[in-house]
């Protein structure tokens, strides 16, 4: 089976290369081939080396651009003249299913089409990103971008012969704004994974030298955030949280690891002289090597509609390396790892709810950071692991609308694949 994988990526995001690619080439074990389409405003070097890294995991890579100017005529431009790119890549590769991550190369897909097609249309909703922009952004809901993509994604999911979700609160959503007629069985919920080869608790010498890299000392403690800089990411919550571990550990250190550097060092007023807090961009494949030098990681959100919709990535990262995890309750499906020695809830942001999880880290983790480690691993196992989200996409690419919620039913019997379209008008 041939797949299009049509994405939306930022140059500053590494969701392609570190969250879809290990997927894929993990799908094409059982003759899944996939090709993506990028949709980008990233600059030459940078696709150049994802286009690299598509043809090491044997993945077809084509680019299209985006205009920037004004940004959000320019964006609905890019997806209206996306359908000719979504055409042509269906007539040449063969292409049986169409797979559009986010709503504008959804409608890329939808008008690339004029008429009923044998090609399988898969929506991949990748949570709610309008109610984020609502959330954090600063969009009004009753503004004409919000309503215009609102409706553009319920038409996707109205259209989709299967709908990926990250959550259940995420699918619920989707469903109920899809309206009457929708089925429910046609969505998938598969949260985001992580390569557990990839992904490991790195031993004693290895975190000697990569903290000896960073200027820290083997004994002292070492708190980790890795991802995105701004508010919804509880950015002062994370700093009064470090600041009260120093208050009992003053030798403790707080290892930021992201995209946007300088981003980092003024959310946290970090100056460019060594100190506590350490800010690094390192590449996707460095991550786990960084992750294995820290005793404890922050996986904190602030809870609001759309983030009901997200399974965070960092936190099957942070698992799976083997670090505890504090993180904010109420997050996407996060609730069912309650009860895990390895995960202190933040019931809220309150300064007593970050200071107990301060005393959770310099009373319980780090007296008992292998025990805790080897839990850490188990869960991230359990809930985080490539296997899952492989299973479940097989399910949504092969069994279309007849697909059920991975792991609530037995398979249904696969329909006939349909005949690849040779010729499109």
């Amino acid at each position: 089976m041939n797949i299009l994988f049509a994405t939306w990526d930022g140059p500053q995001t590494d969701y392609l290369e570190s969250l879809f690619l290990p997927i894929f080439a993990g799908l094409a074990q059982d003759n899944l081939r996939f090709h993506v389409l990028q949709f980008t405003w990233a600059d030459d070097l940078r696709t150049s080396s994802l286009k690299s890294v598509c043809q090491r995991h044997g993945i077809g890579y084509l680019r299209r651009p985006v205009l920037r100017r004004p940004v959000a005529a320019g964006a609905l431009a890019s997806a209206l003249w996306g359908k000719f790119a979504v055409r042509r890549a269906v007539r040449d590769l063969g292409i049986d299913v169409v797979m559009a991550r986010s709503t504008l190369p959804a409608l890329a897909c939808m008008l690339a089409f004029r008429a009923p097609t044998p090609i399988r249309f898969v929506f991949d909703g990748d949570g709610l990103p309008h109610d984020e922009r609502v959330d954090f952004g600063g969009w009004s809901p009753s503004g004409l971008s919000y309503r215009l993509l609102r409706d553009i994604e319920a038409q996707a999911v109205r259209r989709a012969d299967a709908v990926i979700t990250r959550t259940r609160a995420g699918r619920d959503i989707l469903l109920a704004r899809a309206g009457a007629g929708t089925s429910a069985v046609k969505f998938h919920v598969i949260g985001n994974s992580r390569d557990e080869t990839l992904y490991y608790p790195h031993g004693a010498e290895h975190r000697r030298k990569t903290r000896q890299s960073l200027g820290i000392d083997t004994a002292a403690p070492v708190l980790v955030y890795s991802g995105s800089i701004g508010d919804q990411y509880c950015i002062a919550e994370m700093r009064t949280l470090f600041e009260a571990v120093r208050r009992t550990r003053p030798d403790a250190s707080l290892l930021v690891l992201t995209g946007s550097p300088e981003a980092a060092r003024q959310a946290f007023s970090v100056g460019p002289e060594a100190g506590p807090m350490i800010v690094r961009r390192v590449a996707p494949s460095a991550v786990p090597q960084y992750l294995g030098a820290a005793d404890v990681a922050l996986c904190l959100r602030r809870p609001a509609l759309s983030t009901r919709a997200i399974s965070p990535v960092k936190l099957g990262e942070y698992l799976l390396c083997g670090l505890p995890v504090v993180v904010t309750r109420g997050i996407g499906d996060i609730d069912r790892l309650a009860g895990s020695d390895a995960i202190h809830f933040l019931d809220d942001l309150s300064l007593p709810a970050l200071s107990a999880a301060a005393a959770w880290v310099s009373d319980t983790v780090l007296p008992n950071h292998a025990a805790l480690g080897h839990k850490s691993r188990e869960l991230g196992l359990k809930h985080f692991a490539l296997g899952a989200a492989l299973q479940g996409y097989k399910q949504a690419l092969a069994y279309g609308d007849r697909a059920v919620e991975t792991g609530t039913a037995d398979n249904p019997k696969s329909r006939p694949l349909p005949q690849r379209l040779r010729t499109i008008d």
